[in-house]
């Protein structure tokens, strides 16, 4: 249903409201719950019945956490497991690379000092390695343990794992990415993602998996030492790699973020990151997003991700201090590169003739460490699936990003079915690959026709999907907190898109490289709005001429400023009236 007979904003965008029928429904939900008609409306949106809503809000862990033995070997790798405890066996952790895979490898080994036990723990080099075990790793591993856990990794890893076996190694795999394969050289393989599970709880991120491991893993050791490790204490480790892996924020996820952020200063590494960077409000979903996720991550992309391991298992402030240090060194790095490829690749496609109906830029010598985030710059600035391709010798080391109405996997299996990749795998909207430089072309052609077919990304990358409006006098932060009950927001449960229809302009300054503040008046009121990239999503123009009369939309959170909090709108659209 076209919203304020908007079919074209200032980023092209048609936008596009609630059904009458959602609107009728939520003046219902406001009504018998007591809340505001924007928060109903949500409810509505994510298909949560009324009678749901406290359950909703406050999501319990206990009520959603399912059996760890409805995943196949389970049982089979927690017994593994209780063995080598038992045997005092020598054990190793081979882990990702990312943060999902260092807080799998840190989960673990905390709940092995329980037992003091400390793991070897593997991470690869991202750059001269890539993802997942490899053969002279795991065979390094196999000469002084007698037992692997590989985290976030492995599940089609053959080769490399069977070498492991056959010098006496047991293997066991905690995953979550698909494939249509697995290793039948592994011990035990728990993964919900894999093809002959029964796609149960297929949006956990890996340490969400180890999680539940470790649940089962409690229930079968004696008593009198489980009782002594405090499970829910993990949480805010678990609720750190949840969202910074970009896994749907729904069912068990929400439950482990919801409660996870409720303790995660607890963490003694975690209280300092906050102090060290000057992140004094409490830690929400967004902080983690894009203030502790990116931090953590850089260490992998550009020094080691061991750094990021040493710093989620340290409990010494001394050593905690110089791994921030050194992650910050990193990340500065990582956003001095950042800059330089993203602003190649902007120029790239302003330069190309051929249209496509997706985003493919490639060059020489781009760092592997931050194909990734370019890959996911240019969706935020182009929409759609982006792609981003680094080229050494005659390898591409590439990166696959997408908005959540198509499934990268799909694409995926069809360029590996045809030969075409050398390696590839990770999520439904991110992903990572390799090829042969000639075959970059066949590899753009099958993107192209699969992308052609998918009606429904081509038309929602024309649309922006509004959640409701409300007049700048009705914004407050009691309002603001009763919207964000319905958090966290991330995958799959985006921050509600708002619409304040016709206000003043009152005033523009820049922030920084790009950023735009402003202060909107409407009668009333007044509020302060940001805009972030202002420039890159064209939305600096409308901006530039104070007092005009504008439709903007955007998400309604809190500014915290010299200890003040403030309603603000951060606009990602704006429509003339």
């Amino acid at each position: 249903m076209n919203f304020l007979g908007i079919s074209k904003s200032y980023t092209n965008k048609e936008w596009v409201g609630p059904s009458e029928q959602n609107l009728q429904q939520a003046l219902a939900y406001s009504k018998s719950l007591s809340i505001p008609h924007l928060s109903a409306l949500q409810l509505i949106k994510n298909k949560i019945n009324e009678g749901d809503y406290l359950d909703y809000i406050s999501p319990k862990i206990k009520n959603l956490i399912p059996s760890p033995k409805i995943f196949l070997d389970m049982e089979k790798g927690s017994l593994r497991l209780r063995r080598a405890l038992e045997q005092k066996e020598s054990v190793a952790i081979f882990a990702d690379y990312d943060v999902d895979g260092t807080v799998s490898a840190a989960l673990i080994s905390l709940w092995l000092r329980n037992f003091s036990i400390e793991p070897t723990v593997y991470i690869p080099d991202r750059e001269t390695e890539g993802f997942g075990p490899n053969i002279d790793a795991m065979n390094k591993l196999a000469l002084n343990h007698t037992l692997i856990i590989c985290v976030d990794c492995g599940t089609d890893s053959e080769e490399a794992i069977r070498g492991a076996t056959e010098r006496g190694v047991d293997v066991i795999v905690i995953d979550h990415h698909k494939s249509d394969t697995f290793s039948k050289s592994a011990y035990a393989i728990i993964n919900p993602n894999r093809f002959d599970e029964k796609n149960t709880f297929p949006y956990l991120c890996a340490a969400g998996v180890v999680f539940i491991f470790l649940v089962e893993m409690n229930r079968i050791i004696p008593k009198s030492r489980s009782s002594e490790i405090n499970l829910l204490s993990y949480l805010n480790l678990v609720s750190l790699a949840t969202v910074a892996d970009v896994v749907p924020l729904i069912g068990l996820n929400r439950a482990f973020v919801k409660q996870g952020l409720k303790i995660f200063q607890n963490r003694l590494c975690l209280k300092m990151f906050g102090t060290h960077f000057n992140l004094l409000q409490n830690f929400n979903e967004e902080t983690i997003a894009f203030q502790v996720a990116p931090r953590l991550n850089a260490s992998g992309r550009i020094d080691t991700a061991y750094l990021t391991y040493q710093f989620l298992t340290a409990t010494d402030p001394k050593s905690i201090e110089i791994y921030l240090n050194k992650m910050e060194a990193a990340n500065k790095e990582r956003k001095a590169l950042e800059k330089i490829i993203l602003s190649s690749a902007v120029q790239q496609i302003s330069n190309a003739e051929k249209q496509k109906p997706y985003t493919l830029v490639k060059a020489k010598g781009w760092h592997k460490g931050v194909i990734g985030i370019i890959a996911s710059r240019l969706k935020d600035l182009y929409g759609g699936l982006c792609v981003a391709i680094t080229i050494d010798g005659d390898v591409g080391h590439g990166s696959i990003r997408s908005t959540e109405e198509i499934d990268l996997t799909e694409i995926l299996q069809e360029l590996k079915s045809r030969d075409v990749l050398i390696s590839g795998g990770g999520h439904k909207q991110a992903a990572g690959f390799s090829l042969l430089i000639d075959r970059i072309e066949e590899f753009d052609d099958i993107v192209a026709d699969h992308l052609s077919d998918h009606t429904s990304l081509k038309n929602s990358s024309a649309l922006l999907e509004i959640d409701g409006m409300i007049d700048i006098e009705g914004v407050n932060t009691d309002l603001i907190d009763k919207i964000n009950l319905l958090g966290p927001f991330g995958s799959q449960v985006p921050q509600p898109i708002i619409v304040i229809p016709s206000c003043q302009l009152l005033f523009v300054k820049e922030l920084g490289e790009g950023h735009l503040s402003c202060k909107l008046k409407k009668e009333k009121g007044t509020l302060d709005a940001i805009c972030f990239n202002a420039k890159k999503k064209g939305l600096d123009i409308p901006l530039s001429k104070p007092n005009q009369i504008l439709h903007l939309a955007g998400n309604l959170v809190k500014n915290e400023w010299n200890g003040v909090t403030k309603p603000q709108m951060r606009i990602v659209d704006i429509a003339k009236i």
